[in-house]
């Protein structure tokens, strides 16, 4: 027979053990909840909707074939992007490698179409965009006129958004719709045999019910002679993903993260 000491023994080390398990699960599940969730949603441009004009200079230099250097400027553009948002509020980028992601990403991309619209009204906006202009960290970035168009995203499958909701507790939905990289000659400067070149990312920002609370394009200039990716993103990127972030925050005004001690 087990005596009474032995036995109470065994009962210290069941109950001690069942409690170690339990908090070590609750830990992965917070951790976990922690990674999937997000309350701004940030969709990258298709590989398809990238137009440049200047990769023969940049491969020249870097010996980056096309798809390489189209995904550095995809990726990065995304992560400047998140970088800014994730300042104040809580982001999750599709830009993964994971098959799970990758699928969902899809996903949003089926449920979608693309058309141009007039950039002073987008469609259901939910204040008017005006023309604007500024410069951030030392680049211009402007909203173009209101006789140019941009890609704006359309909603084929409203259902989309509740599905991501569910899974990641995305609020809103940042679509980066295509990214122009282009060659203005109209600029050219004969004394330093240079002219600039401007990079143009249309987005759209829309709620959980589909509406687009705001929309249009970013700009940023720079010079034909530089053709380092790693700079052209360090002088355009950062200034272009500023002013999304700030059009975001403008417009959406979500509740900011609460902060940890």
């Amino acid at each position: 027979m087990i005596s009474l000491a032995k036995y109470f023994f065994l009962f210290i080390v069941f109950t001690t053990s069942a409690i170690s398990f339990a908090q070590e699960g609750t830990r992965n599940a917070e951790a976990t909840g922690k990674t999937s969730s997000g309350k701004i949603c940030l969709v990258p441009f298709e590989p398809k909707l990238y137009m440049s004009e200047i990769d023969q200079k940049i491969n020249q230099q870097t010996k980056w074939d096309w798809e390489t250097i189209r995904e550095n400027f995809r990726h990065e553009l995304d992560a400047q992007l998140k970088l800014k948002l994730q300042s104040t509020f809580s982001v999750l980028s599709f830009y993964a490698d994971s098959a799970k992601m990758s699928k969902d990403l899809d996903y949003a991309y089926n449920s979608t179409s693309l058309s141009y619209d007039p950039v002073n009204k987008p469609t259901d906006a939910k204040a008017a965009n005006t023309s604007k202009s500024g410069i951030s960290n030392g680049q211009i970035v402007v909203e173009q006129s209101s006789d140019k168009k941009f890609m704006n995203t359309k909603l084929t499958n409203v259902e989309v958004l509740s599905y991501l909701n569910k899974k990641y507790a995305s609020e809103y939905f940042v679509f980066i719709n295509q990214l122009d990289i282009k060659n203005d000659m109209n600029s050219y400067d004969m004394s330093t045999d240079t002219y600039q070149r401007e990079i143009v990312v249309h987005y759209s920002i829309l709620d959980i019910t589909g509406k687009t609370i705001n929309a249009g394009v970013a700009t940023s200039r720079f010079s034909s002679k530089e053709n380092n990716p790693k700079k052209i993103v360090a002088q355009c990127f950062s200034p272009i993903a500023t002013y999304i972030a700030a059009k975001f925050t403008a417009i959406a005004n979500p509740k900011p993260v609460p902060q940890k001690n």
